[in-house]
């Protein structure tokens, strides 16, 4: 693994999520008074990594969130080489050094109609978003990013020289702040309008057809026998659900569905009872799924789409992070993804002496270098979730899986785009 930095746990312990919220730096009011150089909505990986590497320069960045951290999501939790890659990247920039309690992977089990074949898959680590995303800004804000939680994004406008925001604060107050360049990093939910018109911005976003919304939940840690460092993916007709089990302890349970499903079941926790019955028929499940009926499951809005990272009518509107692109989150992916789109969109808004890049040469250069390092691995992915649609054909591959395994634990590393990093 790339740099020491990182916290990296090489044996399992428990470690608790983040109690303290991180607090505001910044009131709405303030935020409209002068405009900004780059405000970021959305303060997930992307959209923090991307306020600690602009604000670094001294440039003024405001990152805000609809919600307060510490915030639950709906994510498998797992982080690839590429990730933590660009983690350590991030912990190297001359501020205070990340403190991550990432568990590292050991093992990957599939199971499909009964038939389960485990492989080792020492590739990647485990870490809650909880403390993920909580750190990840607060290290932007040690950065001197100014931070604006519970702030709704509404719709955008473009105005000459600036980009016109207009919020809203929890107690509904609207606010229009100005800024240079605004940046998009809100994940899935397409939520930022254009000049209050919501039909403009849904066209810039499609979607293909047969596409599956995500569910998850976290169950205790007697939730389950699944051990720790294990990743255990169950493929079913309907969809496929992750289970890991987090740096507290407790059980991270991510899945990928069609909405098909839920509506011929009763509840979300029975579809997902349901596909796990379905994926380890007559074995044993490593989790208690009657503890699904006892716990909040959340939702998220379609998972695949292709937005795009530059607004073709604004040139000073950049995406990153899933709010440019998502495929099916099978691989671990998706939080490198953002990551590494978060780096290169910083590299491409700020020139070498610190000092923001014209917009239209900015969004010229993102637009070339996103493409360049992303396409294949979204093309890839795409694939490998189609494949998925086939529970017959990942039981059978299973079953060929059980008699090589390390050949398989290798194979299944380069399928999923996760090999080591040297």
């Amino acid at each position: 693994m790339a740099g020491a930095c990182l916290c990296h746990v090489e044996s399992p312990v428990m470690v608790s999520h983040p109690e303290v919220g991180l607090s505001a730096t910044a009131d709405p009011q303030a935020a409209a008074a002068d405009p900004w150089d780059v405000v970021i909505v959305g303060a997930g990986p992307a959209g923090s990594a991307t306020a600690t590497q602009v604000a670094k320069h001294g440039l003024r960045v405001l990152l805000l969130d609809r919600e307060h951290l510490p915030r639950p999501k709906v994510c498998g939790c797992c982080l690839s080489p590429l990730a933590l890659s660009e983690l350590d990247n991030l912990s190297n920039q001359n501020i205070a050094r990340l403190q991550l309690p990432i568990q590292p992977l050991q093992n990957l089990t599939v199971a499909s109609q009964g038939h389960a074949a485990s492989v080792p898959y020492a590739t990647g680590g485990v870490l809650s978003r909880i403390n993920l995303d909580t750190q990840l800004a607060h290290h932007a804000v040690l950065a001197r990013t100014a931070w604006l939680p519970n702030t709704r994004a509404l719709y955008w406008k473009d105005e000459n020289e600036c980009v016109a925001l207009t919020v809203q604060t929890n107690n509904e107050t609207p606010y229009r702040i100005q800024t240079r360049r605004l940046v998009l990093a809100a994940g899935l939910h397409d939520a930022v309008r254009y000049d209050n018109s919501h039909s403009a911005e849904s066209r810039r976003r499609k979607r293909p057809p047969n596409n599956r919304i995500g569910l998850g939940a976290t169950l205790p840690a007697t939730g389950g026998s699944l051990g720790p460092q294990h990743l255990i993916m169950a493929v079913g007709k309907g969809g496929y659900c992750g289970l890991v089990r987090l740096e507290d302890n407790t059980i991270d349970v991510a899945a990928a569905m069609h909405p098909s499903v839920l509506r011929q079941t009763e509840s979300p926790a029975k579809a997902l009872s349901h596909l796990l019955a379905e994926a380890f028929h007559g074995t044993t499940c490593p989790i208690d799924c009657a503890s699904l009926n006892d716990m909040p499951i959340r939702a998220t809005p379609q998972l695949t789409h292709q937005t795009g990272p530059i607004d073709p009518d604004c040139r000073k509107l950049f995406r990153i992070g899933d709010a440019v692109g998502y495929i099916e989150p099978f691989t671990g992916e998706g939080i490198g993804w953002a990551l590494l789109s978060a780096r290169l969109a910083s590299e491409s808004l700020i020139t070498e002496t610190g000092h923001l890049r014209p917009a239209a040469q900015a969004a010229s250069h993102y637009q070339r270098r996103y493409h360049r390092a992303l396409t294949w691995h979204h093309r890839r992915c795409r694939l490998v979730s189609l494949a998925l649609r086939s529970p017959r054909l990942v039981s059978t591959s299973v079953q060929v899986a059980g008699y090589f395994p390390r050949l398989t634990g290798s194979v299944a590393q380069l399928i999923t785009g996760n090999a080591p990093t040297r």
